[in-house]
């Protein structure tokens, strides 16, 4: 978690502020500096205006903190000298420094979600042999971000960035099933188009296939996007249960028959979930 806003707080009201920081309790209860440890305490400092919309004054900071004012100043003039935080000259407030920010960068980098995938991507690919791709979504469309070339002889290559139909695809059918189900409802009540003889495009039986996948935590298209492919997936969550989008395996449909063997199914659904967990989200109630 991250600090309230300190938006609405008034210069007139800082002193009353009260302590709404997740560390606060455990700032508040020390009865030393050396029961808290220092660097906690300028974490907190930096985690509190890096959240903040406005520049944060020691008063505020350390009514946000539940800290004395004394403790504030002392770590945020250590957090300035070395550039993590800057001070207006004009209102002697602070905000994040230059190195923060870098710091920050880098940290970017290394959670990129495409990279934390990768690893159990190209796992599951060693498994199954098949080509696997993680896709996010948007209103209308799937849209892939990355995948792992599959190992079988005939090898399906999904190029990033490309967008397939929600409805036509197991990685859309995943986000209408686990997705927020007003956006499903609107993306039924357009008339539906098919990309194949194999594209279902009755909503209802579209629906009670829905209401499958939640239960079992995973989807297949044989040849409902393209003839001759088929694809199962599963969806990914991040920051608890929202929902980011799927994992799937592509393969030709020689290959990769329907109805999918549960053993595949089952690595499938594990892949997902440890991708899940790396996002800081939580596997669906329908895997098992």
């Amino acid at each position: 978690m991250m600090p309230r806003s300190p938006k609405s707080v008034t210069a007139q009201s800082e002193a009353r502020v009260e302590a709404v920081h997740p560390m606060a309790e455990d700032l508040a209860g020390a009865d030393s500096e050396a029961s808290a440890s220092t660097s906690l305490v300028s974490l907190a400092l930096m985690e509190a205006l890096a959240d903040a919309e406005e520049e944060m004054g020691v008063t505020q900071l350390a009514a946000v903190l539940g800290i004395p004012k004394a403790r504030v100043h002392r770590h945020l003039t250590a957090l300035r000298k070395d550039g993590y935080v800057t001070q207006s000259e004009k209102t002697s407030r602070y905000r994040i420094g230059w190195r923060l920010f870098l710091l920050g960068q880098k940290l970017v980098k290394s959670f990129d979600v495409v990279a934390m995938a990768r690893p159990v991507m190209q796992e599951l690919r060693d498994l199954v042999g098949h080509t696997i791709v993680i896709t996010t979504y948007n209103e209308k469309h799937v849209v892939v971000l990355d995948l792992v070339r599959g190992r079988t002889p005939l090898e399906i290559f999904l190029r990033p960035g490309t967008e397939y139909m929600l409805h036509a695809s197991a990685q859309g059918k995943v986000i209408l099933a686990f997705g927020d189900q007003q956006n499903t409802a609107h993306a039924l009540g357009r008339p539906l188009e098919g990309c194949t003889p194999h594209t279902i495009l009755d909503a209802d039986t579209l629906r009670e296939e829905f209401e499958d996948i939640r239960q079992k935590g995973w989807a297949e298209a044989p040849e409902e996007l393209f003839m001759g492919v088929n694809a199962l997936a599963a969806p990914l969550f991040r920051n608890g249960n929202q929902l980011f989008g799927s994992l799937a395996i592509v393969g030709s449909i020689h290959f990769l028959p329907a109805p999918a063997r549960p053993d595949m199914a089952a690595q499938l659904v594990s892949a997902a979930a440890k991708i899940s967990q790396a996002f800081g989200g939580s596997p669906s109630p329908g895997f098992s």
